[in-house]
């Protein structure tokens, strides 16, 4: 699952976290998602999240540091799979530099990933989840190419999937570097890869009950390695004038071969 939360602002009216936070968290546990990346997750919304979800633990910290700033966090099955390895980049020349922030970006931008084997299956796979500036169109285009090759080089040998708001559309530059085939370690879009598609074909809603004309894809699962994609779901979180979140979640079944 990938879900851009929205942060905790006092502005969203009907629509502010705490109106939110139950439907959102209700919704993972009823759905029995085996790992979650959440997106605009400040230090108050993580911790309501993990009390509220209490077969999870989760790995991540904030893009600023420590606990400051919004985090890209992971949540995991804690009765299914074993934490291996955890860690975080920033999308910046400097990825191992805290609180570093890259190219034209307003915001240092990161990527949180953990490394996780399934007790059942002995399975071991990576899932890496990010958020892409939303200003800087050089930052995604450069956050594109050093996401590609950063996967790559951590994950090796095993499969991998990466959620995210990416801020692209699928026609954009950077949606192409993380697809190509041409580009190293580029990625499979799980919505291109099922024919079992549900829910609405966009992500973003802006907490409009009627969105803007031009709906499209912005957030993504994307995967590397041998992954057979069974079902790819963007969840219709609208109940009249309220939402989940100004992003409809998305929702993948799939199997590691």
């Amino acid at each position: 699952m990938s879900t851009n939360i929205r942060y905790a602002s006092p502005n969203d009216g009907i629509n502010i976290w705490d109106h939110r936070k139950d439907w959102l968290c209700n919704s993972i546990n009823f759905m029995d998602i085996d790992v979650l990346g959440a997106q605009e997750v400040i230090d108050r919304q993580l911790n309501d999240m993990s009390n509220r979800l209490p077969k999870y633990k989760f790995v991540g910290i904030g893009r600023n540091g420590g606990k400051e700033g919004e985090y890209c966090p992971i949540f995991y099955k804690k009765e299914k799979y074993i934490l291996l390895e955890s860690n975080t980049f920033w999308l910046s020349k400097t990825p191992e530099k805290v609180n570093s922030k890259g190219w034209d970006a307003a915001l240092p931008r990161i990527v949180t990933y953990v490394k996780l084997r399934d007790k059942q299956s002995g399975s071991v796979f990576y899932f890496f989840n990010t958020h892409f500036d939303h200003k800087g169109k050089m930052a995604r285009l450069k956050s594109a190419e050093l996401l590609t090759k950063k996967a790559r080089q951590i994950a090796g040998k095993h499969p991998y999937f990466i959620t995210g708001d990416f801020n692209l559309t699928p026609s954009s530059q950077p949606y192409k570097i993380l697809t190509t085939s041409n580009t190293d370690g580029y990625f499979y879009d799980t919505y291109m890869n099922t024919d079992q598609l549900y829910g609405p074909d966009y992500t973003f809603n802006g907490f409009k009950i009627e969105p803007d004309s031009n709906k499209e894809r912005i957030d993504y699962i994307f995967y590397r390695g041998n992954i057979t994609i069974l079902k790819h779901h963007v969840l219709d979180g609208q109940r009249g004038s309220k939402f989940i979140s100004d992003h409809f979640p998305i929702i993948v079944n799939a199997v590691i071969n």
